[in-house]
């Protein structure tokens, strides 16, 4: 009989361990900083876009603005820095992606990330939608100056605001954080 207690006791403690162990990586990634690094893979309107030819790609995009449906995906590259002393877990998150003030896509990852104290980890979110749909409303311009901008050669920096709001493995539960973890950053445009 003690055995068994002794066992249930050993399990108990356990279990708290790994959901204190839980609670201290959702804290912790709730105070990482959230910067841009990149975007990759990006293929807009069918067109792969690749800086090494950007010539080509501006080339091969003129006409795809006079279609209906220009659909864009693409890569965005997040770092995730972790300035405290407890490693920062997560076990995924949903995300809503806003670009010059339109709201562009919402949509979920199921990734665990881990980032160690001190340490710089990589968020990378594959991303995908309607460009034209997304953009409706919005000048022939706007349009095109976010296209060029993936490209690499638009006239004006494009503003993006990205909510993150991640869900973490308590106790073999998962839980969602009560909030968005904003992260705002902008891109392209002549420098």
């Amino acid at each position: 009989m003690k055995r068994i207690i002794a066992l249930c006791s050993l399990a108990l403690v356990m279990f708290s361990c790994n959901v204190g162990q839980s609670l201290l990586g959702a804290y912790s990634l709730t105070q990482c900083k959230y910067d841009f690094n990149s975007i990759s893979n990006i293929s807009l309107g069918g067109v792969n876009v690749g800086s090494d030819n950007l010539l080509g790609s501006a080339l091969a995009l003129t006409s795809i603005f006079t279609k209906s449906s220009i659909p864009l995906q693409f890569t965005l590259n997040l770092d995730v820095k972790n300035p405290g002393v407890q490693t920062a877990l997560m076990n995924g998150l949903q995300y809503i992606l806003e670009i010059d003030g339109i709201q562009m896509s919402t949509g979920a990852l199921d990734s665990r990330i881990q980032v160690a104290p001190g340490e710089t980890g990589k968020l990378p979110l594959n991303l995908s939608f309607d460009l034209k749909k997304a953009m409706s409303g919005q000048s022939a311009d706007a349009i095109k100056n976010l296209a060029l901008n993936f490209v690499g050669i638009g006239s004006e920096p494009t503003k993006v605001n990205f909510q993150l709001k991640p869900s973490f493995d308590i106790g073999g539960q998962l839980m969602q954080s009560p909030a968005f973890i904003p992260v705002s950053f902008s891109f392209g445009g002549k420098k």
